[in-house]
């Protein structure tokens, strides 16, 4: 069968629902690749899991064959390698590997095989990279293929292959410092691995909004906001974890996506870029949408500002501690491609930044 639309649920999801294949482990051959992708990939099997949909502790083993030149840069690299050592530390997220094809012929080739516990399921194969571009915003075509054949395909390219994380990778790969034309040509400005704060600075958003890190009754708490993850009880949770409240005078109809169809279980993702904490995905998430949290773990917006106040991670942020870093808000600009920034420093550095 011939696939054209709906790629994304069919090739990336629907082989890991309980109630289909219960696929949980998913092999990928692919010519390039994006941390966009990747993230917003295992996010989204992430949360299919945790709602009982998808099955879990799955596990993506991707090769990518198209690694010469300026195809895979040592930025782009070293990249990869953040965005997987990130997922891979998280609980509940699936987890990922990453081989590269070092030598002989370079693979241009895009095979999806999905496992049971070891067994080929369901394979596809056709013209979509693993990327964004591909699977969100470009017309691809994949088609049902011999899952037994695909796998013994991927089998065969191992011998070829090095893993990201190798320690003579760079012995093997001559990673190059510029990117060719048909990079470009699959990985846009837009994507999540190249967004940089500093291209933001000057730029007009088109809208803004100022949110407290206090609760409605102007203080700090346990198992809410910033200490969302420290409980009185004991419950052992990741300290770090939080979220920024987004309490109904605050909510600005619009500024953020909200679920497209309401019996969605979760908002859709949007990027969110920082100074000093890189670029991550973000959602809006609770009842009513109460709360604004980073996506594959709240634990990583906790971190940031723990970071920037200058404490421990872990540490019971007090409503003093953000008074005397001189802040208890945040802020988010919107700018017109979809991307957000967001900031949280003491008062007087935001007015100079505003002013310059």
């Amino acid at each position: 069968m011939l696939y054209t639309e709906n790629l994304e649920k069919t090739i990336l999801l629907e082989p890991a629902r309980l109630d289909g294949t219960s696929c949980n482990s998913l092999k990928i051959i692919s010519a390039f690749t994006d941390c966009g992708r990747i993230m917003s990939h295992l996010i989204e099997l992430k949360d299919g899991a945790l709602n009982e949909v998808y099955n879990k502790s799955i596990h993506i083993d991707l090769i990518l064959g198209m690694t010469r030149g300026s195809s895979l840069t040592k930025t782009k690299h070293q990249k990869i390698r953040d965005v997987i050592r990130r997922i891979n530390g998280i609980r509940e997220m699936p987890r990922i590997s990453c081989k590269y094809v070092y030598f002989g012929q370079e693979v241009h080739s895009k095979v999806y095989i999905w496992e049971n516990n070891g067994i080929p399921k369901v394979a596809f194969c056709g013209s979509a990279n693993y990327t964004i571009n591909a699977f969100q915003k470009r017309r691809e075509c994949m088609a049902e293929c011999d899952e037994v054949a695909a796998l013994d395909y991927y089998k065969s390219l191992l011998a070829f292959c090095v893993d990201c994380f190798a320690p003579d990778v760079e012995e093997k790969i001559n990673f190059a410092v510029g990117e060719s034309q048909r990079v470009n040509d699959e990985i846009d400005n837009d994507n999540l691995e190249n967004l940089n704060y500093a291209d933001y600075i000057g730029r007009q958003p088109i809208d803004t909004l100022k949110l407290s890190l206090l609760t409605a009754k102007g203080d700090v708490g346990y198992g809410s906001g910033i200490n969302w993850g420290i409980r009185k009880n004991g419950t052992k949770r990741d300290r770090d974890q939080a979220y920024i409240p987004y309490n109904r005078g605050d909510k600005k109809p619009g500024f953020f996506p909200d679920r497209i169809n309401p019996e969605d279980k979760n908002c859709p993702l949007f990027k969110v870029v920082t100074k000093d904490a890189g670029a991550f995905y973000m959602r809006m998430a609770q009842d009513n949408n109460k709360a604004i949290q980073s996506a594959e773990s709240n634990a990583i917006l906790g971190k940031w500002i723990r970071d920037k106040l200058g404490v421990a991670s872990g540490t019971f942020v007090t409503k003093e501690m953000l008074q005397n870093y001189g802040s208890t808000d945040v802020l988010f600009k919107k700018y017109s491609n979809g991307v957000y920034t967001l900031d949280f420093e003491p008062e007087e550095k935001s007015i100079v930044c505003d002013r310059v």
